[in-house]
């Protein structure tokens, strides 16, 4: 088991120095305390389905590679943490920031604050409500705002912009079709009020999946229809933001 941990430990610092951060013990540990609690929870809950390796990878990993932009701009949000990635393992990184996590299952939402609790992370809000509802009561409020499993790119860009005062930057985090999604999203992005800045991609070790990350600037004030709700959420233009389906406030894990 400590051989396990050791690794892990190994794992999330090299992570962080691949992006320029040298990650501190503490913060190390407060990942992967975080981890041992999702694999706890899921007798209660079903969090994730990874385990082992792919666990590592594709979540912890994955959530580290928002030090690509990310070095503790406060207030931040992560709309659909579900089981806290990245929001919680960003936090940790930097536990002076003020951070805000965003899921509307009670259940997830639930997990999430005992584990900010238990961590003794103090800066961490959760919010146990869809995003467009939030978006209503604290428009403009947020520096920066991540999206891991949200929906697709236009969907994404209408639950955060609005989040979002002008400056802000949303990272948004997409799977291997991600450059295909930025060339389809343009305009939407551009009507919520935001610009493409760039993107990066990259593979995750030991063939865990290739990832795309976009960063969007917040250029001008979202127009006050925006975030819309139901079906129309995401939707451009007739060109849909969501496939059939999705659960556009609520985060996933797998």
């Amino acid at each position: 088991m400590q051989d396990t941990r050791d690794a892990w430990i190994r794992a999330i610092r090299e992570a962080g120095r691949r992006w320029g951060v040298l990650l501190e013990d503490a913060a190390c540990r407060r990942i992967l305390a975080h981890w041992e609690m999702v694999r706890a929870a899921q007798d209660r809950m079903n969090l994730t389905s990874l385990r082992g390796k792919a666990a590592l990878y594709r979540l912890v990993v994955d959530s580290l590679s928002a030090l690509w932009v990310y070095r503790g701009e406060e207030p931040a949000v992560d709309v659909g943490s579900g089981a806290g990635y990245p929001g919680m393992v960003l936090a940790a990184v930097f536990p002076e920031a003020e951070w805000t996590l965003v899921e509307a299952r009670h259940k997830r939402a639930g997990f999430l604050a005992e584990a900010a609790n238990r961590l003794g992370m103090q800066k961490v809000r959760i919010v146990a409500e869809r995003a467009e509802e939030l978006a209503r009561r604290e428009r403009g409020r947020y520096r920066f705002a991540v999206a891991r499993a949200v929906g697709n790119l236009p969907l994404v860009a209408e639950l955060t912009l609005p989040l979002l005062g002008v400056g802000g930057r949303l990272l948004a985090m997409r799977g291997p079709e991600g450059a295909q999604e930025v060339a389809e999203a343009q305009g939407a992005v551009a009507e919520l009020g935001g610009r493409i800045e760039g993107q990066y991609a990259f593979e995750l070790p030991e063939a865990e999946g290739r990832r795309v990350l976009v960063l969007i600037r917040k250029e001008s004030p979202t127009d006050p229809r925006y975030p819309r709700r139901g079906g129309a959420l995401g939707r451009f233009h007739g060109r849909p933001g969501a496939a059939k389906g999705d659960r556009p406030v609520t985060g996933g894990s797998t």
